[in-house]
């Protein structure tokens, strides 16, 4: 057979070429399944499973960098509240720890959060005054320590995601959906107890005293928790979350107490499941109970790590 004619018998009898598969997308042309989404917030094993459901396990622990500010008096109702940063001396920068343990489930984020802060000082008294029975003249040596403390429940669900397909929680979720970026609204509830422990001693005359309570609330809130593919355009970095929230609540025992706490932290995820944090922590107090009488806050920046299972 001639040559020519036999190389184009073989080039007819190939196979045609394999053909690319294409994902199924939806309506809105994102991706419904098939390859690794752009965006995936969590790594691919969850550490267990609820109900048929993947748990993922969120542990965040780091520094609180906060000073206090604030007034406070301790004796009868007539007693005048005295700045706690003038007169005794409570307004140096102080590393306190603040830690979270989040279990999420879904739309679900039960959230468990404790931190701790506590301030000292010595200084001379700039006007007569007294704490408790301890009285004090100008220029007598006060030694003085604030103490605060906090922990608590908190349970989250977004209530909208305006860029997915499945923008409300009763939306049937979509798989593997393409985005490279998210946006959650959230709703937050949950309880909180705090504890405050101050304590004033004069040191030129003597006499010391103590005011030592815990207090419960029941608080609400709300935030927004965005985060922002970066493995294609970083490489160092997987992706940033950004979340800030807001809650408020009545504290008792006590009479017209309230406690709001506002927090925003950036999230830094080197990995899938490691982070580094920065952020900003502002617990406000307002309450009198029994012979002592608060209006002040505790706040500062936060720098910690992550890590999510």
């Amino acid at each position: 057979m001639d040559p020519t004619a036999l190389a184009l018998l073989m080039g007819l009898q190939q196979a045609p070429p394999a053909q690319t598969a294409v994902p199924a997308t939806g309506s809105s042309g994102r991706q419904l399944s098939g390859e690794t989404p752009m965006l995936d917030r969590f790594p691919e094993q969850p550490l267990f499973m609820l109900g048929g459901q993947p748990v993922r396990v969120d542990l965040t622990a780091g520094a609180w960098l906060a000073r206090l500010r604030g007034e406070a008096a301790f004796g009868p109702l007539g007693t005048t509240r005295v700045d706690l940063n003038d007169t005794y001396g409570l307004d140096s920068l102080q590393g306190a720890f603040q830690g979270d343990l989040s279990l999420i489930c879904r739309n679900w984020t039960l959230r468990l959060t404790g931190s701790e802060f506590g301030t000292s000082a010595t200084q001379s008294a700039p006007n007569a005054g007294a704490f408790g029975t301890t009285a004090y003249a100008a220029g007598d040596t006060l030694q003085s320590r604030f103490d605060f403390y906090s922990w608590g429940v908190d349970v989250q669900s977004w209530v909208w995601r305006p860029l997915s397909a499945q923008q409300f929680p009763w939306d049937a979720p979509v798989a593997n959906e393409d985005l490279g970026g998210d946006l959650q609204i959230l709703a937050i509830a949950g309880g909180r107890g705090f504890g405050i422990r101050q304590q004033v001693q004069n040191l030129t005359v003597g006499g010391s005293s103590t005011y030592d309570q815990s207090f419960g609330t029941v608080i609400v809130g709300g935030g927004v928790d965005v985060s922002v593919d970066l493995k294609d355009r970083v490489g160092f970095l997987d992706h940033l979350q950004v979340m800030a929230s807001g809650t408020w609540g009545p504290s008792w025992p006590g009479s017209q107490g309230s406690y709001v706490e506002v927090r925003v932290g950036l999230t830094a995820w080197i990995t899938r499941n490691l982070g580094v944090l920065f952020g900003y922590r502002y617990t406000d107090m307002d309450f009198t109970q029994g012979d002592y009488r608060f209006s002040g806050n505790v706040a500062g920046l936060m720098v910690g790590g992550s890590l999510r299972f």
